[in-house]
């Protein structure tokens, strides 16, 4: 992109002005002085959810409800005497609030398939996000407005939500049925009140939303997201050409109607301005990462595709990813399409890579229909990915259903088909595929009271059954069955320390496709919840001896020995400036001997817009078995695991954010033997020794964000990464800390500006 013209954004994008938030008569400010609040709907009948005692609130929480053609305004008073302890703490935007808080959701078509959550904190710190199908998920991100202020007794918050936030179906006589559900949390005192008497643990929980007819509002807009970054590796001092550091693109939002949203990308912007958390993985297994590109985020709920065991159907960090050579690919353009009618819902999403040189990039495809009938909701996804690179094509298809039985019953499950087509080419070894398959899941769950819930799961996954080339899958042929029962208490008496516990028991048994058994366990977990907030935690299981069929990467059964684990996790009283976390916990490693770890996470509220972070671990095994890639073989080795992170937040204003995030990982073992495995798949001493490692990995970012406006920011980005690794297997933890870090193999510096017109 020429220089001159990324000036000009920038210098356009700075001389807008901000201005209050001034919606007609209401000007959100956190007050609620206006006298269009004197004939708002009122609701004050709020009662305690957490604990789950349906008890009428300990405070009393008033919250008033104007629904106009502006969009939809929420005041909340909330009642708290000068003697209860309040926590006013500020946080980044989607951050999890540790503070005093109210929550907005709203089900725009009031089917109780999926809402909205808008969350603020005393401190007017934000948070949204999207339910539904028993999960939530926090990467949604829309254009809402609030504040916050407070007196001795009262804080109060203010909400504006616009008709443009979320797509909604259009009814066609000019009459909505909505459904919304508003709940605070005191959070010294670890409770929370809700109007209507629902809880995410009830079956029934958005089905018990408050239900309101309003007049359908006509909305359309169209939101522009230019973008402009610099980018400058430091790792070699100078870059080697100055025009590659500037980038530039364009997101933009099309609602044409309330119940149609468009959204595009041209040259989307997936610089990273949030880093993930450091991972060391020695398993067989790929490791899940969140996604936190922006286009990927915004208006994907009816895309989302997690699965009860974990995997997922669109997993969107798969695009932008080169399959053949591990690198990153840049996306030329990506488009998503929604639409939403009563009891049916369709969306199509598509995404195109770049081909540059050697690197060809990847088409790819995604959609949803789903539609309800009563109390039934069926619905179909397709996922279809092309990638050149490899010549490969593959698709899979999925029929979900979900039906809610009765108050207390509710089934759902999945049917899923894969069809792999891959011609043999070099950068795929001169593999050629013609693989199809099937995968399936049912889950059963009973909650007869909010003291009893029950549930039962299967499923099965085909040997050539494949979803990874879009999706996320730990892995193929099994067939699994899991239970679970849980036992909660809400109340205690008045002279007892105990507020809340829970206790529940799970248990499971998975075997591969061809009957060997990987898995027969049981699982006994118990938490109990103190009037202080203090929380205890308690976890113990076992695993009889069965069949590890991933471990040895394809070279047999090894016969794993019975498997044990258990831990205690304290978490101190989370209304103190200074609180805290301890686990302690042992567990098998793949053999007999079990390992021990510790781990201590503090957190200081120096001020409420200053917050120190950090957590430390420290991992011993006494046989810690896994795969030896050099040598091919399994391997045993007496290790010492490491872990140290350290999070500074700074929020000088409603609209700054400075974040310092810091991780290290190191890891020492010394092996005690390289196996091969029997006839019979137990360990056999191997004559190929195995080697001693040591590994140390760190990441570092200190970031600067400004808040133009809602979704427009400007950030200023520092990271840097160091990897050292050796033979020596007992560097120790200095000498691994100090080489991981001067070890450098990234260091960069990104300027990024993003504006919405």
């Amino acid at each position: 992109m020429p220089k001159n013209f990324c000036r000009y954004l920038l210098l356009v994008t700075l001389s807008y002005l901000m201005v209050p938030a001034v919606y007609g008569a209401i000007t959100i400010d956190g007050v609620l002085d206006e006298p269009e609040w004197a004939n708002a709907r009122v609701y004050n009948d709020f009662v305690t959810v957490e604990p789950l005692t349906s008890e009428p609130a300990k405070y009393a929480t008033e919250v008033r409800l104007i629904i106009n053609k502006e969009g939809i305004f929420v005041g909340f008073t909330n009642y708290q005497p000068s003697s209860v302890k309040r926590i006013h703490r500020r946080f980044a935007r989607d951050a999890d609030i540790r503070a005093d808080r109210i929550m907005v959701g709203i089900d725009f078509d009031g089917t109780a398939e999926s809402a909205y959550d808008f969350t603020v904190g005393s401190a007017n710190s934000r948070q949204d996000g999207v339910m539904g199908g028993g999960t939530h998920s926090t990467d949604w991100d829309g254009i809402w407005y609030s504040q916050t202020s407070s007196e001795e007794d009262y804080w109060y918050s203010e909400i504006h939500i616009p008709w443009t936030v979320a797509p909604m179906s259009d009814t066609g006589d000019g009459i909505k049925n909505m459904a919304f559900w508003f709940s605070r949390v005191v959070f010294n005192e670890s409770l929370r009140f809700a109007f209507p008497n629902a809880f995410y643990t009830r079956n029934t929980f958005m089905e018990d939303w408050h239900s309101i007819e309003v007049e359908q509002v006509k909305a359309s807009t169209l939101d522009w997201f230019p973008y402009l970054s610099y980018s400058k590796d430091l790792t070699n001092g100078v870059t080697q050409s100055a025009e590659n550091d500037f980038n530039g693109g364009l997101d933009f939002i099309w609602r044409p109607n309330s119940n149609t949203q468009l959204t595009g990308a041209i040259m989307p912007d997936f610089g990273q301005v949030e880093s993930d958390d450091l991972v060391v993985n020695f398993t067989a297994f790929e490791t899940y990462v969140t996604e936190k590109r922006p286009f990927f985020t915004e208006n994907q709920s009816l895309f989302a595709s997690h699965l009860p065991n974990g995997d997922s159907i669109l997993y969107t960090r798969r695009m932008g990813s080169d399959p053949s050579g591990g690198g990153l690919i840049d996306i030329n353009a990506a488009a998503k399409i929604t639409y939403f009618d009563e009891g049916f819902n369709l969306g199509l999403f598509a995404v195109s890579e770049e081909n540059i040189g050697d690197s060809q990039g990847g088409d790819f495809l995604s959609s949803r229909i789903q539609a309800k009938f009563n109390n039934l909701t069926l619905g179909h996804r397709l996922t279809y990915a092309d990638r050149s690179a490899i010549d490969r094509e593959a698709t899979v298809q999925a029929i979900d259903m979900d039906w809610r039985k009765t108050d207390q019953v509710r089934i759902n499950g999945q049917v899923l088909f894969s069809d792999v087509q891959q011609q043999a080419n070099i950068n795929n070894g001169q593999s050629e595929i013609d693989d199809q398959d099937y995968a399936g899941w049912l889950r059963w769950t009973y909650s007869p009271s909010d003291k009893w819930s029950h549930g039962l799961f299967v499923s099965h996954y085909g040997d050539q059954f494949e979803m990874n080339d879009l999706g996320f899958m730990k892995r193929n042929d099994f067939n699994k069955f899991y239970g679970s029962t849980r036992y909660d208490i809400s109340a205690y008496e008045p002279e007892s320390a105990t507020l809340s516990s829970y206790s529940k028991l799970e248990y499971g048994y998975t075997e591969n496709t061809d009957g060997d058994r990987l898995e027969l366990w049981a699982d006994l977990e118990h938490e109990r919840v103190f009037k202080s907030s203090e929380k205890i935690f308690l976890h113990l299981g076992l695993m009889s001896a069965g069949w590890d069929d991933r471990i040895t990467q394809g070279s047999g059964l090894y016969a794993k020995p019975a498997q044990y684990w258990g831990e205690v996790l304290y978490l101190s009283p989370r209304g103190n400036d200074y609180s805290y976390k301890t686990k302690i916990s042992v567990e098998s490693d793949g053999t007999d001997k079990l390992s021990a770890s510790l781990k201590f996470m503090p957190k200081i509220y120096l001020t409420e817009t200053v917050t120190l972070g950090a957590g430390f671990s420290y991992k011993y095994y006494q046989e810690w078995l896994i795969w030896d890639f050099s040598a091919e073989q399994l391997a045993v080795y007496e290790a010492n695991s490491y872990y140290a992170g350290l999070r500074f937040d700074w929020y000088p204003s409603n609209r700054q954010e400075v974040r310092l995030k810091f991780q290290w990982v190191g890891i020492d073992a010394k092996v005690i033997d390289g196996y091969q495995l029997d006839s019979a798949g137990r360990l056999l001493s191997s004559s190929t020794p195995s080697s001693d490692f040591s590994v140390s990995d760190t990441a570092f970012q200190i970031r600067y964000r400004y808040q133009l406006a809602p979704l427009s920011d400007i950030f200023l980005v520092y990271s840097r990464g160091g990897y050292y690794g050796s033979d020596d297997g007992d560097e120790g933890p200095r000498t691994l800390f100090d080489e991981g870090w001067s070890g450098v193999q990234v260091e960069s510096l990104i300027a990024k500006i993003r504006y919405r017109f």
